[in-house]
């Protein structure tokens, strides 16, 4: 069990887990054959913008973003 941050090319349409469980968990697929390579769960940091967002906004040089 851990922590990782995500960046993904395109926002991603989720809730924080503790409002949501449909809507606040994932799964990580691989394109080429199609296994799950992990499930997550959005924290409270995702759901209000919080250290992750900050530092994509604080770096405008980055492209896509972080959750």
């Amino acid at each position: 069990i851990g922590r990782v941050v995500l960046r993904t090319a395109e926002p991603l349409a989720l809730d924080a887990y503790a409002d949501s469980r449909r809507t606040g968990s994932f799964l990580l697929i691989d394109p080429a054959d199609g296994t799950t390579l992990t499930a997550g769960m959005a924290g409270a940091a995702f759901a209000d913008g919080g250290p992750a967002a900050d530092s994509a906004a604080a770096n405008a040089a980055d492209a896509g973003w972080d959750f």
